[in-house]
């Protein structure tokens, strides 16, 4: 008897112990996501003012590029962003091929989200809100403009392995250029193969 009533007093102390556990990792829990959410407004701010600062300087228009393209190169995901638009075409392609790719997609992101944001950058932005979403962060802004409407811009924020955060998808006015280059890549294959698609993305990304 003694031995039951001392386990049943160890089973009442951990019943009691387990709310008051729960209860203040929570807070911690929600301080963690608060600080990443933080964090992930700074770095989108940064990368969008160091994003102007390359396509408003005096330079010649082709080192602009080039400055928002190396911008962009170290706060983009390119390795996520670019395995997940050529999509399930990666498998069937030849290692000669993937490292084609590997080479020709960074410039070619870059010069396309150039082209993106040339009409908008050194307006005033406005961080709208900023949410979690599973690993990701969403950070909504909207560029105001002096004629016309505000365009609002999205930036995917993830924190990857190496602990560096980046942008792994931007959407600007509800569009995301991720999930329309997936699409668009998948039926151009479809059409024509992955070497015409090669050929494509080096001139586009060198045009």
């Amino acid at each position: 008897m003694k031995r039951l009533a001392a386990a049943l007093a160890v089973i009442a102390l951990a019943a009691a112990a387990a709310p008051v556990a729960f209860a203040q990792g929570a807070p911690a829990a929600a301080t963690a996501q608060s600080a990443d959410i933080d964090a992930a407004v700074a770095f989108a701010k940064t990368l969008t003012a160091n994003a102007t600062a390359a396509l408003t300087s005096a330079k010649p228009k082709a080192e602009q590029l080039a400055d928002f393209q190396k911008v962009l190169g170290e706060g983009l995901a390119l390795d996520v962003i670019g395995k997940f638009m050529i999509g399930e075409t990666r498998k069937s392609m030849t290692p000669a091929q993937i490292v084609r790719y590997d080479a020709a997609f960074p410039p070619y992101l870059t010069k396309l989200y150039a082209d993106q944001f040339a009409p908008i950058v050194g307006r005033p932005l406005e961080v709208v809100d900023a949410k979690a979403l599973g690993r990701d962060v969403i950070v909504r802004t909207r560029f105001n403009r002096k004629e016309g409407s505000a365009v609002n811009v999205d930036w995917r924020v993830r924190t990857l392995q190496s602990g560096e955060r980046k942008a792994v998808d931007i959407i600007v006015s509800g569009v995301s250029i991720m999930l329309v280059k997936r699409e668009e890549f998948s039926a151009f294959v479809a059409r024509q193969g992955v070497d015409a698609l090669l050929a494509r993305i080096e001139k586009e990304g060198t045009a």
